[in-house]
């Protein structure tokens, strides 16, 4: 399957078990059905994006074997909240809560 139509099927798809079986089948990565929807399409969309980006570099350049690990996307604010842990994608709505808090 075409990168960029994985990354579609990962946007469009409606459910968890939708996106663990994208995540298991495309991309050979363990889903933890745990965490919000829309953290787990986060996560399978870096993966696919970054397998993208791995493809279309050019195969001169040496490979670090330094590699840092990668950093979340920082225009995506994140929210965390205090009573549970349970981290999940931040709306507005959510500064009214006080058991929620902006990472």
């Amino acid at each position: 399957m075409d990168t960029n139509e994985l990354i579609h099927k990962i946007e469009k798809a409606r459910t968890k078990d939708d996106l663990e079986a994208l995540g298991i089948e495309h991309l050979n990565v363990d889903v933890d059905k745990r965490k919000a929807k829309e953290v787990l399409r986060a996560e399978l969309l870096g993966e696919a994006e970054g397998r993208l980006a791995s493809s279309e570099a050019p195969a001169t350049e040496p490979a670090s074997t330094t590699e840092k690990p990668a950093k979340r996307d920082s225009t995506t604010k994140m929210a965390r909240n205090k009573k549970t842990g349970r981290i999940i994608p931040w709306t507005a709505a959510m500064a009214k809560f006080s058991h929620m808090e902006q990472i």
